[in-house]
C-alpha cells in the first residue's frame, strides 16, 4: 500500500506522479544577500522579476511557500493536465507543516505522499542536529510505523535528507538512522545532495550498509550535475535519480542552474549510456516564483511542456510510463512484514 495524507492507498491504478515537490515550506534561512548587503523585497512581481531571476536566493519571501489555499489551486491545475501525485518532501529544516496537508490534498483532488526527514545541518535547529542516533531512528520509525508527528497519518518515506559538500556528522547520523528506519519498514529513503561535491555513491553505501535496498534510494535533484561519468556511477548502485524539471534561475556569482533544453539532452545521454537507469521526475517546486501565479512553470510542468518532449531524446512510452508511473509506485508501494 501507499502511504497518503489522507490513508493508504492501493498501488492499483496509480497514475503519473512527481517524487519530489514543496506545498508549504520557509527556506529563508537559505536567503543570500544582494552584493551591496540588500534583499529583494517580495513577494515576487512583475517589476523585480529581472531581478529576482538574477538573484533566486535573495528575495526572503520568495523562499516561502505559506498559503494552503494556494498549494490547492496550484495542484488543482497541474491535475488537471494529468498529475496524479505528489511527493511532498518538505523536511526538518525547511519549515514542514504536515498538518495542513491533508485539506490540500481533499481540495486539489491530488494524492500527496508526505516524506519525513531532516535537511541539510546549517538548516537544522540545534535541538535536532544535538540527537542521537537513535534518538532520530526513534523519529523516523514513528512516522514511518505510527503517524506524522502531530497528525493522524504515516510518511510514505522518509527524506528529503540532506547532505553537504562535506557530510556533517548530524547529517552521517541522520543518513544511517533513516536508513535503517526505512529497511525496517520497507519504505525508501529520498536525499538531495551537494552539488558542489561528487558524493552519491558514498551515500548510497552508507545507506545500503544498514540494510536499506539500493532501490529504495531516491537522489532527487540529480540535474545539478550534469556529468554523465559520475550520474552513470550513481545509476551504477542500483538507486533511482530524479531529473527535476522547471527551474532556470541564478543565484549570483555566476552560479545558475541548468536550462531545461539541457537536462532533456543529459536525461537522453543517460538513457542511451545506462538503457536500465532507474529514473524519476519532478518539478521540484519549492519557491512562490515557481508557482504558475507567480510566472512560474508550476507543479504541472513536466506533463505539459517535457513529457512531449521526451521521445526526441530517446524515451520511448514504455521508459516514460516507467518514470512517472511505475518507478515511483516501486518507491512508494510499502512491503512492510507484520512484527
Amino acid at each position: 500500500m501507499i502511504e497518503t495524507v489522507l490513508g493508504p492507498v492501493s498501488p492499483e491504478g496509480w497514475g503519473p506522479t512527481s517524487t519530489n515537490e514543496h506545498l508549504l515550506t520557509d527556506s529563508r534561512g537559505l536567503a543570500r544577500p544582494l552584493p551591496d548587503g540588500s534583499f529583494l523585497d517580495g513577494p515576487p512581481r512583475l517589476e523585480t522579476w529581472g531581478d529576482l531571476r538574477w538573484n533566486w536566493m535573495s528575495m526572503p519571501d520568495n523562499l516561502t511557500l505559506d498559503a494552503p489555499d494556494t498549494a490547492a489551486e496550484e495542484l488543482a491545475a497541474a491535475r488537471a493536465a494529468g498529475l496524479h501525485a505528489v511527493v511532498e518532501a518538505t523536511s526538518w529544516g525547511m519549515g514542514p507543516r504536515h498538518a495542513d496537508l491533508p485539506e490540500i490534498a481533499r481540495r486539489s483532488g491530488v494524492h500527496i505522499v508526505a516524506a519525513y526527514g531532516s535537511y541539510i545541518d546549517k538548516t537544522l535547529p540545534a535541538g535536532w542536529r544535538d540527537l542521537s542516533e537513535a534518538e532520530m531512528f526513534g523519529l523516523f520509525r514513528t512516522a514511518l510505523t505510527d503517524a506524522v508527528p502531530g497528525t493522524s497519518f504515516r510518511a510514505g518515506l522518509l527524506g528529503l535528507l540532506g547532505t553537504s559538500a562535506e557530510i556533517t556528522a548530524a547529517e552521517g547520523r541522520a543518513l544511517r538512522a533513516a536508513g535503517r528506519a526505512a529497511a525496517e519498514a520497507g519504505a525508501s529513503v529520498s536525499i538531495r545532495l551537494d552539488a558542489a561535491a561528487r558524493r552519491g555513491p558514498e551515500v548510497a553505501g552508507i545507506l545500503t550498509a544498514t540494510g536499506l535496498a539500493p532501490e529504495r534510494i531516491l537522489f532527487c535533484n540529480i540535474d545539478k550535475v550534469l556529468d554523465l561519468g559520475y550520474v552513470a556511477d550513481v545509476v551504477d548502485t542500483g538507486a533511482v535519480v530524479e531529473f527535476a524539471f522547471g527551474s532556470d534561475h541564478s543565484f549570483g556569482g555566476g552560479i545558475r542552474d541548468h536550462t531545461d533544453r539541457e537536462r532533456l539532452d543529459f536525461l537522453g545521454a543517460l538513457v542511451a549510456a545506462r538503457p536500465d537507469a532507474a529514473i524519476t521526475l519532478s518539478c521540484s517546486v519549492w519557491t512562490k516564483g515557481q508557482l504558475t501565479r507567480y510566472g512560474g512553470m508550476g507543479y504541472g510542468h513536466v506533463l505539459t511542456r517535457i513529457v512531449p518532449l521526451l521521445a526526441g531524446v530517446g524515451v520511448d512510452d514504455a521508459r516514460l510510463t516507467d518514470m512517472l508511473v511505475a518507478r515511483p509506485v516501486a518507491l512508494l508501494d510499502r512491503t512492510e512484514t507484520p512484527g
